[in-house]
């Protein structure tokens, strides 16, 4: 059995449409001073924009063979959250880590060959995030979740649900 703990979420400093990456150092001090050594984990994020309703998340990421800290502000996942606080300009973002623990209990560490249950929780945490906005912003692992159309689960089309769909909704908590 893998174990995984979640932290977060973390608010994440704005300027504009941008993560501020001049507080990238106090940031992860910050999650070192509540959590010591989660920033060498390795394990999935979810960047979300929590506005007046809750929190919608927008990417979901994994750091299997690389730690978390590294993974969650490189340059390309910065483009990518710039892009989400595009499309929401309100708004604050935060980052949510959920990070694999070893049998005793320590973050587990990176692994050259990566880590299988890692890669299955990211894909578990996509289609539970498309669930919640249709315009996540991942571009593998969507192409199959964004076109199945199950009624009562995911992609609906419009209109009543049916008595069987009703049922499936009520069972999944969708």
């Amino acid at each position: 059995m893998s174990t995984f703990q979640p932290f977060g979420p973390f608010k994440m400093p704005r300027n504009g449409s941008l993560v501020d990456t001049s507080k990238f150092a106090k940031f992860w001090a910050t999650i070192e001073r509540q959590s010591p050594g989660l920033s060498r984990a390795v394990g999935c994020y979810v960047f979300a924009i929590r506005a007046g309703k809750g929190a919608k998340p927008w990417y979901v990421g994994k750091r299997e063979k690389r730690n978390l800290k590294d993974e969650t502000w490189a340059p390309h996942k910065l483009y990518v959250y710039s892009k989400a606080l595009n499309l929401r300009e309100r708004g604050t973002p935060v980052l949510y880590l959920i990070a694999k623990q070893t049998k005793v209990g320590r973050y587990a560490k990176p692994r050259k060959g990566g880590i299988g249950d890692v890669r299955a929780l990211e894909n578990l945490l996509i289609g539970s995030c498309l669930l919640r906005n249709s315009k996540l912003l991942n571009m593998k692992q969507v192409k199959h979740p964004k076109g199945i159309v199950v009624p009562g689960y995911m992609n609906e089309p419009p209109g009543a649900r049916s008595v069987s769909a009703k049922s499936l909704a009520k069972l999944l908590g969708t």
